[in-house]
């Protein structure tokens, strides 16, 4: 019953911090927020008093996670990090694809009637403009951040259908890729997007092939190897060229002409601030939710920039504890891992690996991954 009550939760959460990244201009209650997160702490209370979890390694880093974070939200001031812990320590042994269904089953219904709303004029479509390219938001605060969100729920898909998803799906979301091209000019998320169909295919093809000669695919040791590198190399290449940009150098610039001036604004980022044990309030201004000109533009894109100078080491580095527990065990789940790799690349430019609104698979460390697929449920049956 704690696992019910906690996906309904979740579910609730989901759809309040929808409004986040949309345009809709909806005037909850004064409180709301702070009775959410209330009623995500009594609902992971309830599931660890129904669970009494014994081994005494986890509780103390679930206690660690739990104070990192609550100290964390105190610096930044900045109200999610709290439930984020809540919710990643509450999503213990729960079948991690409850919980991707929960997610796509509040944000597929959402995203439709935003794009209707927007389409329609209900809400704000905003136009943003490069160069000659038209970007349009479809109702969404940024065409990046819609980009993004698309992305996401594309990889939690997957993750969830794993090798029932057909070479047709595989072509309507490459399809797909184009429109993105075409009215977003979202460059990261498009070839993300592109990574998440080229990874399936390969990894749909590797596992006909086994089967075929009566064997089962598995990932290599060295390649497991590999995806558990992606976000410490990721992390630690895009912080070290943030630090040191020097726009004297030619093939700096070039580099951050390329990601947008995502190193400058890193440098810049550097130059303002110091690293901090708990974190810091940084004021940014993005160019979301608006098309007017944002003449003191300061953002930090890179998820593991952001959150090292935003939230602190601590918090940084139980990132990336996170998601390297959440890529060891997804080493038997091939679909999962790629999806989180590609994830991983793809907060190197983008920030919303910490944002569980978009990034549902951060609060799957703790979750349940040793499920069975529906084929091998059907193959004992038949025994």
């Amino acid at each position: 019953m704690s696992e019910q009550i906690f996906l309904l939760v979740l579910g609730i959460w989901l759809v309040f911090a929808f409004n986040w990244i949309t345009m809709f201009q909806i005037q909850w209650p004064e409180y709301l927020y702070s009775y959410i997160q209330v009623i995500i702490g009594i609902a992971v209370i309830f599931r660890y008093m129904i669970l009494k979890p014994k081994n005494i390694d986890s509780i103390i880093l679930i206690l660690i996670i739990l104070a990192a974070f609550l100290i964390s939200r105190d610096r930044s001031a900045i109200g999610s990090v709290l439930e984020t812990g809540l919710l990643i320590i509450g999503a213990k042994e729960i079948d991690y694809k409850k919980i991707l269904k929960v997610y796509l089953g509040v944000q597929i219904p959402l995203t439709i009637i935003t794009l209707i709303a927007g389409q329609l004029g209900i809400m704000e479509n905003l136009t943003y403009y490069r160069g000659e390219q038209v970007r349009m938001a479809f109702g969404f605060v940024y065409p990046t951040n819609f980009a993004s969100h698309l992305m996401f729920m594309i990889a939690a898909w997957i993750a969830i259908r794993e090798i029932k998803c057909t070479f047709l799906e595989l072509g309507m979301i490459t399809i797909l890729v184009y429109f993105l091209d075409k009215y977003y000019d979202a460059r990261c998320g498009e070839i993300c997007i592109i990574l998440l169909v080229l990874s399936t295919i390969y990894l749909k093809c590797r596992m006909y092939f086994a089967e075929k000669n009566g064997k089962k695919y598995k990932t290599s040791k060295f390649l497991n190897f590999l995806c558990l590198c992606v976000p410490f190399g990721g992390a630690g290449t895009m912080i070290l060229l943030s630090r040191f940009y020097d726009p004297s150098k030619g093939w700096m610039e070039k580099l951050d002409s390329i990601m947008s001036t995502r190193l400058a604004l890193g440098k810049k980022t550097f130059d303002l601030y110091d690293v901090k044990l708990w974190g810091q309030y940084i004021e940014m201004h993005g160019g979301g939710g608006t098309t007017a000109p944002k003449p003191d533009y300061f953002f930090i894109d890179c998820s593991y920039l952001n959150i090292l100078m935003r939230f602190g080491f601590v918090v940084f580095v139980l990132t990336m504890l996170l998601l390297s527990i959440t890529i060891v065990k997804s080493y038997k789940k091939p679909f999962l891992l790629a999806m989180i790799v590609i994830i991983c690349i793809h907060s190197m430019i983008e920030q919303h690996l910490f944002e569980l609104h978009y990034n549902i698979f951060f609060m799957l460390a703790f979750a349940n991954f040793n499920i069975q697929d529906d084929r091998k449920m059907i193959i004992k049956k038949q025994k």
